[in-house]
């Protein structure tokens, strides 16, 4: 959306196509339904958690996203598991979450775009020196803001820079209480525990206080059930009762598979073009990431390329 907006601010006749039924992406967001509680209808967050800020153009959008309701700064201090015990807290960066959920910042940054078209599964791409094209439609160049691996699918792998970048796959594991019988946190790291690597406390990081909480299953553990998320739930559910000292089981779940989640590690580079096609690749696999900003600094730079060489 970033790219996609800047591109489109620079002159740019710009088609955002998306495989989803709203965009998103990994900045995934659903509203609870036929859980059998009081909660359905509640907005939860499923894939990032949260994002930071440093950067200063960064800043000033998230600053108008505060001032219009969309983020709120949520909190700077987490929880830390270590060797079965809660070892204490952890102080970082203010993290920002958003009330409508993190998807609703991704809707945000879609306003304005004059062709944004959604649940569009495409096969292929067929890139030449003059021009691509996919599906039906023809454009002058692409831009593929997905984890690459994902983009080698859709076209020849050899078009594609040899990053040599490991993505790890999560779990993400909803879990619907009764009533809060957890002590005061917003989040916390589990470290050294072969089940569960995160814990974030939707309820705080939503502002209302429900009892829900999401996991995130520790990539090892995710990669032998991928075929199947469900089937992580007895374990994970133990594992963040064990944690939390919880007694009670949740009243209702549900694990949502992310095959490609984030990159171990991630490029300096801003952004990638090919030398000759018109070509590009942005994400947070880029410009110092693995984070929501540097995806953002990413696609504004995939932006500001093609709207230079179109405009």
């Amino acid at each position: 959306m970033t790219a996609a907006q800047t591109a489109t601010e620079a002159g740019a006749s710009v088609k955002v196509v998306d495989r989803g039924r709203r965009p998103g992406g990994r900045m995934a967001s659903r509203r609870l339904r036929e859980t059998g509680t009081p909660h359905d209808g509640r907005v939860v967050d499923y894939g990032a958690s949260y994002f930071t800020v440093s950067d200063p153009d960064f800043r000033a959008l998230v600053d108008s996203m505060v001032e219009a309701g969309i983020v709120r700064p949520w909190t700077d201090t987490f929880h830390v598991h270590n060797e079965g015990t809660m070892a204490g807290v952890k102080t970082g960066p203010i993290r920002y979450a958003a009330p409508g959920g993190l998807r609703s910042i991704v809707e945000h940054l879609a306003n304005g775009l004059q062709d944004l078209q959604t649940e569009t599964h495409v096969e292929s791409i067929e890139v030449e020196p003059d021009g691509v094209a996919f599906a039906d439609h023809r454009a002058q160049s692409v831009g593929l803001c997905t984890p690459q691996p994902q983009a080698a699918r859709l076209l020849d792998a050899d078009l594609l820079p040899d990053t040599d970048i490991t993505w790890e796959p999560v779990i993400a594991v909803t879990l619907v209480f009764e009533d809060r019988e957890w002590i005061e946190l917003d989040g916390v790291f589990v470290n050294d525990d072969p089940v569960i690597t995160w814990i974030a406390d939707d309820g705080k990081r939503r502002g209302d206080d429900a009892p829900v909480l999401v996991a995130h299953v520790n990539p090892v553990f995710a990669a032998g059930h991928l075929d199947d998320p469900s089937g992580v739930l007895p374990n994970a559910i133990a594992a963040v009762r064990r944690v939390l000292e919880i007694d009670a089981l949740p009243s209702w779940t549900w694990a949502h598979r992310w095959s490609l989640a984030r990159p171990i590690a991630a490029l300096e580079a801003d952004f990638w073009s090919h030398p000759e096609l018109p070509l590009g690749l942005a994400g947070d696999a880029w410009a110092g990431g693995p984070r929501v900003e540097a995806a953002w600094l990413s696609g504004r730079a995939l932006g500001r390329h093609f709207a230079a060489q179109t405009v």
